[in-house]
Formats: C-alpha cells, structure tokens, sequence
C-alpha cells in the first residue's frame, strides 16, 4: 500500500469511529426517554399532588361537628389561653377562625400609636403560637402603602373557601363618625393566606370599614359600613361586585351570614311605611340578586340604634341550617333551600330568662344543640339551646378572675371541643388586656 493509501485508510476508520460516536451519543437520551416513557406507562399511576381544599361541611365552613356533650347540667370548663408576648395588646374583636389542620386564627392589635396587626395561630395540641407579618408590612411588600396610612384592626372572621385559602378584612377607625355620615379615613382591604405562607394576596381595598367577613364556597363576602354595603369576591374568576343593603344612621351588623349554596344573608334596616324602624334579613344569590326578604320583629330595640350590634353571634348545624343570635338575644334558624328561599324561624329568646346579649355561637353536639355566652345584669352565663324543642340552660361562665369583661366569638372550635371566646378585660384603671377563653363541656375527656 503507498503511504498516500495508508493514510486514507487511517482517515477513513478514524472518520468510521467519529461517525459511531456521535450515533452513540445521540442515541443515549432518546434510549433514556424511551425507556422512561416505558417505566411511566407500566408503573402503577400516583396520584397528582394537588393543594389540600375543604371538603366536608365542617371543613368548608370553619366548624367541627361531634356528639352531643353527657352533661349539660355542670359548668362548662373554661381555660385562660394566654397570648404570646406582645407589647400593648389590645382587645380582640371576634376575629376568629379555623383552618384545615384544625389550628385556630386570631386577629391580634398590639401597639397605640403605630398599631401592629397581626393574624396568630394557635396550636391547641402542642400549646404553641405562629405570628404571621403584619398588615402595614404585607402592605409595604406590595407597594400599596399610602403615605400616613393605619390599619387598626382585624374585626372580621377568618374564613376559608372551597380554595382552601383563608380570608378576611383589615380596617381603619380613623376619621370615622359614628352617626354614619363619614366612614373610616383609610377605609379596608380584604387580604387572603395559606396557612403558613406569611405572603398574603391582596384582592381589594375599598373606603368603607369591612366588619365581617363570610364564605362557605366559591365566594366570599365582605360587609362595609355605613349603610351596609356587601362585597362579593369570586375566588374562581377573581372578580368582585358590590351592593347597597341598606342601613341608618350609624347602625352596622356585626355579622353577616353565609350558606352552602352560596348565598348570603344581610340585615336591612331603615324605616318603614310608617315612619318606625324595621329590620329585615334580606337573602342575596350569586348573583347577588334579591331572593326574599323576613321580617326580624326581635333584632331592633327601643336603644340607640348606634349601640345596637345586629347579628352578634352565628353558627352552622351539621345538616347545613344556620342559627344566628341578634344583639337582643333572640335566635334565629335559616333553612338554605336549593330552588326557593329560605325558611326563616324565630326560636325564642336564647336565654332561659328572656332578653340578654347573646354576643356568640357555637354547634355545640349532635344535630340541635347550640351554645354561647350571655351578658345580663352583668352577669356572664355559658347558654346551651336544644333547637327542636326551643328549650335552654343558662350556667354560670368561669371567667378566671377576670374583670371588665366583654367577650365576643362564633363558630370556631378545636378537635377536642374547644369553643374560643375572645375579646377583652380590664386590668387596672383604663388599661384593658386582651382575653380568650377555650370552653367546653364537662365531663370526662372525650364528652365534648
């Protein structure tokens, strides 16, 4: 072979193995693909991981439902849950909540003059508090800060949607007239959260000052005052909507009420034909059309109608229905229906001895019983009702040596039965200390 040959041939197995090592490492990924493809196709199927959403009523509104107490004769229990340090608490006002793992949500002031709020969330299994960020740094985060801008409070209920998310208002006082003629000076924000994740989303900011809170679905509503003004957020095509109720002077509910069809329900009150007062509870679809409208002939009173809370306490039974207490204490039973409105019945006075504050309520076991705490002749009491046969035992509330105290709360409770009240007592001369209260049943563990 002539060295011009050889060197060909040399050329031509070098460029033979060039040739096969590109196929070779052309071919690896797709063999791997191939052969992944393969494993997918013939490997049992795992489910997609997909974000926890509330399933159950209990789950869907922030209830937990379980068996009828033993007793109902005792005293209930009463616990003192003592808050994380803060400096300058102040008093909480109902803002309670429940979220899938069954920890409970408080929203906590603490703070005068630059006023901190802050969601916490309370482990009642381990005894253990999370504060999230607070609301004027969730606020500094989105740039939505307005220059002199306070947030005061977080009044509203902590709710969850069919989202899984937990929802609830923030709001300011400032500036606000409580004859209804100015609202508050920096108005509100509805905020949503994961539980865990102290990244809120902000889904809106509006003048008026979001009291309550309520959700049991696709949508989430939101009651303003003065006038009683209903927002509506649809957590599916994150849109809003907003309405007039309807409310006098400087009367505002405290509570507005939520079912699982999606329907809310609001009070009304202006005068009537007459020229007298009349309230009504006007029951609103999703479309936040009016469905019909029941007299509430035991909700106003012949007070001034400023110092009158409307709906104080509210809770859902385990088939649905919803019971909710007036300022006066008479209770109330709605009957959500899927192609007609509403059934609305008075129950009687919630207190064995006729009218008292009735500032909360709780499903208390089985299907019928509820229960909350009273105020009359300053005299706290823990009412159990059986609302089938619209009768009730009042029993003395241990308020563990608190005192100057008011006390508010509804629907949220712990696994083992716990019912959180919340709200304030007074330790020293114009001092008041923020105060909860975990209530259940007595009896041996396990009763509640």
């Amino acid at each position: 072979m002539s060295v011009n040959g050889e060197k060909r041939h040399r050329r031509s197995r070098r460029s033979r193995r060039n040739t096969r090592l590109i196929i070779l490492i052309v071919s690896v990924p797709i063999l791997i693909s191939a052969l992944a493809t393969v494993v997918m196709l013939l490997w049992p199927a795992r489910k997609a991981v997909e974000a926890r959403v509330p399933r159950s009523l209990a789950e869907r509104t922030g209830s937990v439902f379980l068996p009828a107490p033993r007793s109902l004769v005792a005293p209930p229990v009463v616990e003192r849950v003592a808050l994380p340090d803060m400096k300058d608490a102040l008093p909480i006002w109902g803002a309670t909540g429940r979220d899938l793992d069954g920890r409970i949500w408080f929203g906590v002031t603490h703070g005068h003059d630059e006023p901190g709020v802050h969601l916490l969330q309370y482990d009642h299994w381990a005894r253990t508090w999370r504060s999230s960020v607070s609301v004027a740094d969730q606020l500094r985060r989105l740039g939505l800060a307005r220059a002199g801008e306070k947030q005061r409070k977080i009044h509203s209920k902590i709710v969850i949607a069919d989202d899984g998310w937990l929802y609830f208002a923030s709001t300011d006082e400032e500036g606000e007239k409580d004859d209804g003629s100015a609202p508050p000076r920096w108005g509100s924000h509805l905020w949503r959260m994961q539980a865990g994740n102290d990244e809120w989303q902000h889904l809106m900011g509006v003048p008026e000052g979001l009291i309550a809170v309520g959700g049991a679905g696709r949508y989430v509503y939101a009651l303003g005052y003065w006038g009683h003004v209903l927002y509506q957020y649809d957590t599916h095509a994150a849109t809003s909507r907003k309405l007039i109720v309807g409310s006098v002077g400087g009367h505002v509910s405290r509570n507005l009420l939520t079912d699982v069809n999606g329907h809310v329900y609001v009070p009304r009150v202006g005068p009537g034909v007459d020229g007298k007062m009349l309230a009504s509870l006007v029951e609103f679809d999703t479309q936040l059309q009016e469905v019909a409208s029941t007299d509430l002939d035991f909700y106003l009173d012949s007070g001034d109608l400023r110092k009158n809370h409307g709906i104080t306490g509210f809770s859902t039974l385990p088939d649905g229905r919803l019971v909710f207490t007036t300022a006066r204490g008479h209770l109330y039973q709605v009957e959500p229906r899927q192609d007609a409105p509403a059934k609305v019945t008075a129950l009687g006075w919630f207190h064995p001895s006729g009218e008292a504050y009735a500032p909360s309520l709780f499903a208390f076991g089985g299907s019928n019983l509820v229960a909350g705490v009273t105020v009359r002749e300053n005299r706290h009491e823990w009412v159990v009702f059986e609302v089938l046969t619209r009768t009730s035992i009042a029993r003395p509330l241990d308020l563990k040596g608190a005192q100057g105290v008011a006390l508010y709360g509804s629907q949220s409770r712990d696994d083992d039965g716990g019912c959180y009240l919340v709200g304030w007592a007074n330790e020293g001369v114009g001092r008041q200390q923020p105060l909860i209260l975990r209530v259940t049943a007595a009896g041996v563990p396990g009763a509640n």
